[in-house]
């Protein structure tokens, strides 16, 4: 027998998409568990390229200082080739989750 939707069945439906939706504060939390995620990266690999001193400070060589102030002076439109790579790989991280929150618009 075919199904033959109903009034009811419509409002079911439309229940269950509502409940299976992201709400902005789900989006917002899912995107700052993220975004902790990358930041922790960050600071492994940041911690990883320092030396620690005799009292328990880290020292940033110099060349890093360097690179990392040019880039962060640096606009993305003008970064090399390979620092928008890194920039997009940290996004892709994150895309997952957008697209998750638009689906269900």
């Amino acid at each position: 027998m075919p199904w033959i939707p109903d009034d009811n069945a419509m409002v079911r439906e439309e229940s269950l998409m509502a409940e299976s939706r992201m709400s902005e504060q789900e989006l917002i939390e899912a995107l700052a568990d993220k975004e902790h995620a990358s930041w922790a990266r960050w600071m492994h690999y940041l911690f990883s390229k320092c030396y620690e001193t005799y009292d328990g400070n880290y020292v940033i060589p110099v060349e890093l200082v360097d690179r990392w102030r040019k880039q962060l002076n640096t606009s993305y439109a003008e970064l090399s080739e390979q620092e928008k790579q890194s920039d997009r790989e940290e996004v892709a991280h994150i895309l997952p989750i957008i697209k998750e929150y638009h689906s269900h618009e």
